[in-house]
Parts: structure tokens; sequence; C-alpha cells
């Protein structure tokens, strides 16, 4: 049997564990499973928070992305691929200047439902890989730069309650390391907070 990823196991903990875990699944609304092949457009709203040589820099986003459902993965629960297959996003922060979140390339999370019969609340990891430019990079003496992320890494919503989303907010679990795109001896900025609000659009 092929190993729960941890985000099933994630969401499974938080969803059922415990009697009031499955009253909490039984009393929700109604929905149904992702259907393979569905591809949606998402608005997105973000508070991100980054810091370099100690300085921290928060400021809101602003954007959209695509998503597409893939395969139902094997496993006790409903599990599907679900993949951020675009995604731009833009802000602004006084000493960075103007900010851009663009997808590298399409990234495969998972959605996890409840069960079949009640699908909702899920748990799902909107899957991130990101190249971040800056007019006003600090950590180069306020030149423009560009940074990545070094790998995917997941924003978690553990009580979804619809898909394609409803003002559903994921969030960033663990800090991410931003190396600089054009100096790998560069500095790296370190992505501490990541909140988005994500809403199915079409």
């Amino acid at each position: 049997m092929r190993p729960r990823t941890a985000l099933a196991a994630v969401g499974s903990a938080l969803l059922f564990a415990g009697g009031g875990g499955v009253a909490h699944a039984e009393d929700a609304g109604g929905g149904s499973l992702p259907v393979p092949g569905t591809a949606f457009s998402v608005s997105e709203d973000g508070d991100m928070v980054m810091e370099c040589d100690g300085v921290v820099h928060r400021f809101d986003v602003h954007g959209s992305g695509e998503l597409r459902v893939g395969d139902r993965l094997p496993g006790d629960q409903p599990t599907f691929a679900v993949s951020t297959d675009s995604e731009q996003l833009t802000g602004y922060e006084a000493d960075l200047g103007t900010v851009t979140v663009s997808a590298t390339g399409p990234i495969a999370g998972e959605f996890v439902a409840a069960s079949a019969q009640r699908p909702f609340p899920a748990a799902e990891s909107l899957a991130q890989d990101v190249t971040v430019t800056m007019e006003h990079s600090p950590c180069r003496g306020g030149q423009p730069a560009v940074y990545a992320s070094k790998g995917g890494f997941p924003l978690l919503n553990t009580d979804l309650t619809a898909f394609p989303q409803r003002n559903a907010v994921y969030q960033l679990t663990d800090p991410v390391e931003l190396g600089d795109v054009t100096d790998q001896s560069a500095a790296p900025f370190t992505l501490t907070g990541f909140v988005v609000t994500v809403d199915g659009v079409s």
C-alpha cells in the first residue's frame, strides 16, 4: 500500500482526531469531490513576510493563479493531485519597491477529503515553487534582484469547506530559503510567513 503523504496524515489527524472531529466532518456543508482534468482560475490575496540580514519586510500581494485537478491517488481517504499551473502576484514594500511573485512552473499539491460521502471539511496543500523579483534588494545594496525557492513547498488549509475554493486561507508552516538567482554566493532571503486567501473565480 502506498504510504500516506504528510498532508494526508496532517489532514486526517486534524479532521478526525477524537469524536468531535468526526462530528464536525459529518456536520459539514455539501460539496463534491474534485473532478480529474478540471482546470480553473483563482484570485489570490496574500501577506508575505521575508527576512534578509536580520531585517524583516512585510507586505501584501495580490493577483491570480491557475489550478488543475490531476489523478486520484491511492490511499484510505479520497486524495487527488492538484497542481498550481501558474501564479502571478504583485505587491509593494517601502524598502523593496515593487515585488512580483511568480510560479516557476507547474507543481503538484494534494486535496485530501474527509470521506467519499462527506468530503468536507477537507485538507489541501496549495503547492508553491516561486521566483520573487524586487526593485531594491537590501541584500544587494539596494540593487534589483531575483530570488527563487530551491524546490516546492506547500501552503496548507486543513479546514477547506468547498472546492473550487471560496475565501479559503492557506498558510506557510515552515520557513523557506530563497536564493539569489544571479549570485549564488549572495545572502539569501528567508520567507518566514506567507498567508494567502484563495477564491475560485472560474
